[in-house]
């Protein structure tokens, strides 16, 4: 009797085992790895060989990165963020960053890749002062400084500002729509490095955009030498020493130093780049200075052309000079 019932529990044991086993492997699961989940990307467009970082989600297991089907390295990562470099070969323009993981492919991103500037100075830039130390939206300024060729990027608290030109000293930008009135960082960056200055918004435009900008400006061909000691239409200017200049605007025709100013011109053979291109002059008296470049359209310019702003106002205006005034007979392009 009592072999029968060790015999029943073996049985009873065994169904157990029979029926209850393949349950459970039934109700194990398999880990489910999420999709990555991309959300920015800093910075927004660079050169090749220029550091990204990807943010994002469930990242922590990427093992490859994209820029349109350019793979690039990853440098470092986490769950929420990727380290990379814009891979050589990545596409000049606009392209799209993906993610890839076990899990899958992520949605995708915009980086503009930029085409290394053909002009590039062989320091840092720096930044020295901007005129008009404050300005609307969508006017233009002046942005001086060192070593601005070939500038990657301008902006606002991180906005971007378009650049309309740009040389060794001096930048002319517009400050970007919709920026909040008040205390801003503009940041230049080259491939040599990055620069910062403070700026004053003055708020959105009174009258709508700057009817005139510097995006008039054509770059002055090689042979377009300005000569300051002329009779412009926005004074009488003598050349003093170097490069710099007086008004000889006064009733007994002496020098007047209430006006005073300097330019730097220079066209670069061997780059085949106008490396130096502004002109600043102030009248003491209002404490208003006027800043801006050379313009020209020819080779061989009848009328000599500046495009100025205004300290005070933010303005554009231009100031000619006919050379045709000094010699009736002159040869030119009108």
């Amino acid at each position: 009797m009592k072999q029968m019932v060790r015999i029943n529990q073996l049985f009873l044991l065994l169904l157990i085992i029979l029926f209850t086993g393949p349950q459970c492997g039934k109700s194990s699961k398999k880990e489910v790895i999420p999709v990555p989940a991309l959300s920015s990307v800093s910075p927004v467009k660079g050169i090749i060989g220029e550091p990204v970082t990807v943010n994002g989600q469930n990242m922590g297991s990427a093992d490859k990165i994209t820029f349109n089907s350019t793979a690039s390295t990853i440098v470092g990562n986490t769950s929420t963020a990727i380290t990379t470099v814009v891979p050589a070969g990545a596409t000049i323009g606009v392209n799209k960053i993906a993610v890839y993981t076990s899990g899958g492919k992520s949605n995708e991103l915009q980086f503009e890749v930029i085409k290394e500037p053909d002009n590039i100075d062989p320091l840092p830039p720096t930044l020295s002062k901007i005129i008009p130390a404050a300005n609307f939206t969508e006017y233009p300024v002046l942005i001086y400084g060192d070593n601005l060729s070939g500038a990657i990027s301008v902006t606002f608290n991180d906005k971007d500002a378009v650049v309309y030109t740009n040389n060794k000293k001096v930048i002319t930008v517009t400050v970007p729509k919709d920026l909040p009135a008040g205390t801003v960082t503009v940041k230049v960056k080259t491939v040599k490095g990055m620069s910062t200055l403070n700026f004053q918004v003055s708020g959105p435009p009174p009258g709508g955009p700057a009817s005139v900008n510097f995006s008039i400006i054509a770059i002055p061909p090689p042979n377009y030498v300005p000569a300051i000691s002329n009779n412009w239409t926005c004074g009488l200017f003598s050349k003093q020493d170097g490069n710099n200049f007086v008004d000889l605007n006064t009733d007994d025709g002496t020098f007047n130093y209430d006006v005073t100013g300097t330019y730097e011109y220079h066209f670069n053979a061997n780059k085949d780049y106008n490396d130096l291109n502004y002109i600043e002059f102030t009248n003491k008296k209002t404490g208003e200075t006027f800043a801006g470049q050379f313009s020209s359209s020819t080779a061989n310019p009848c009328v000599l052309k500046m495009v100025l702003i205004s300290s005070k106002t933010g303005t554009i205006s231009t100031c000619t000079f006919d050379r045709r005034s000094n010699d009736p007979n002159l040869q030119c392009d009108p």
